[in-house]
């Protein structure tokens, strides 16, 4: 990952290109982000496994390529470093809205992991 600062006019410029991060298997993240004084700008790459997207109605309109064992999106990084915009979590919520029954799953899924978490198996 490559970080190079520059500054322009009095304000200071981050930007972070060639972002590579994986968890084999899991997930992969690849893209760009650059910070403008408290401005955050960017995209990214997410790969995630198919296993980690079960739950997920109308998983190719969310993540529509598949590619090295991961179904990919583009999410768009905005807003300030204080608070961080992306237009993935739309794009699931509405996929949830259409699929009652999945936002339902997903709901006992998360309980039962906080359960397992809480009390142990």
């Amino acid at each position: 990952m490559n970080a190079p600062r520059s500054w322009i006019g009095n304000s200071p410029r981050v930007e972070i290109k060639n972002i590579e991060i994986e968890d084999k298997g899991k997930f992969r993240i690849e893209g760009a982000l650059s910070i403008r004084e408290k401005s955050l700008g960017g995209a990214i790459q997410l790969g995630l496994a198919r296993e980690y997207l079960e739950w997920l109605p109308r998983l190719q309109e969310v993540f529509p390529r598949e590619k090295a064992g991961y179904f990919w999106t583009t999410v768009h990084l905005s807003g300030t470093i204080d608070q961080p915009e992306q237009d993935l979590s739309p794009r699931v919520i509405e996929a949830l809205k259409e699929s009652p029954g999945a936002f339902l799953g997903l709901t006992f899924r998360l309980i039962r992991d906080w359960l397992k978490d809480a009390f142990g198996e």
